[in-house]
């Protein structure tokens, strides 16, 4: 039996989890380069299987490995939540395909609907953000609507560490994007790589022993993610170790269901060439992401597919 399921076992044995973590009910718009590489599937079912919390719509970014860019996205969203047998879909969009050039919004259907959407929140009640992908598509919804930070909150997978910044993924997809972000008066709360190597890594096997005999989207999930680990052995080898992937963007569902814990710094600015960071005087904060609570993360995801295919029906966030 592989470490992490024997970790699972004990939490379970010896705290006797209520199946699943409570959570407050919250209001959502993901952001996702999914398809880029096999987290984000997992972030997006995860998600999708939380009655309490809603999400608006699923909006699709540009990586440079998706080869019809934020369609290709869109298209991995629809797979992975048909797959799950979630109904009714959450509106999906595909944003942007391109980083930004310049602080000149890049609009689209998906800009528009984050800017119309946050209209309806405020520093008491904000939207929450989540962006596991390159961020052109919100930032361009703060380029058209400056008061944005006033309503909304954004929780990121992205960087390397704190206080070095650092990013070869999402931030490094359109790093102007994220310095729009850190400009606005919006919270910011960041699930670092550093991290997500700590607490978040598979191995093939520990995948397929924690997602056997957990139902038929179980199965696949793991078969994509034993083909994904195959098809891209070296780059794991590079990033993580042999025969394992870490499943990075599950953080930002782990900090939502209070899994995590954060220190609170000043807010830094972005180096555009090699997204390190800079610090100036400045008032805003950050919230950075230090720990995650694997066993229990992995245990309730589990708990929420079991509940999924006992009841026949996916829960949802509505619209």
């Amino acid at each position: 039996m592989g470490s992490l399921a024997k970790a699972l076992l004990l939490f379970a044995a010896v705290a006797v989890v209520s199946h699943t973590a409570a959570a407050r009910d919250r209001d959502v718009i993901l952001t996702t380069d999914c398809g880029a590489e096999i987290d984000d599937q997992f972030a997006v079912a995860y998600l999708s299987l939380i009655p309490e919390v809603h999400i608006k719509a699923i909006v699709t970014t540009h990586a440079p490995n998706l080869p019809l860019k934020a369609k290709s996205s869109a298209a991995c969203v629809k797979d992975v939540l048909e797959h799950l047998n979630a109904a009714p879909l959450p509106p999906i969009f595909p944003g942007s395909d391109v980083p930004l050039t310049d602080r000149a919004p890049l609009e689209n259907a998906g800009v528009d609907f984050i800017v119309r959407t946050a209209r309806g929140y405020s520093r008491r009640n904000r939207l929450i953000i989540i962006t596991i992908g390159a961020t052109t598509d919100v930032a361009s919804a703060f380029l058209l609507d400056p008061t944005l930070g006033d309503r909304v909150e954004i929780l990121t997978m992205g960087f390397d560490s704190w206080p070095k910044g650092g990013d070869p993924w999402n931030i490094k997809n359109d790093p102007l994007a994220y310095q729009v972000i850190l400009d606005s008066t919006a919270p910011i709360t960041i699930g670092s790589s550093e991290v997500c190597q700590q607490h978040l890594r598979l191995t093939d096997q520990s995948a397929a022993q924690m997602l056997h005999g957990h139902g038929e989207f179980a199965e696949w999930l793991n078969g994509q993610f034993q083909q994904w680990l195959t098809s891209n052995a070296d780059l794991a080898a590079s990033v993580v170790r042999p025969h394992a992937w870490v499943i990075w963007d599950t953080v930002t569902v782990a900090h939502l269901l209070g899994f995590t814990t954060t220190d609170t710094h000043r807010r830094p600015e972005l180096n555009l060439t090699d997204q390190t960071f800079s610090f100036h005087a400045t008032v805003k904060k950050v919230n950075w992401i230090t720990s995650i609570n694997q066993p229990r993360m992995w245990l309730d995801f589990m708990h929420r597919l079991d509940h999924a295919n006992a009841s026949r029906q996916v829960p949802v966030a509505s619209n």
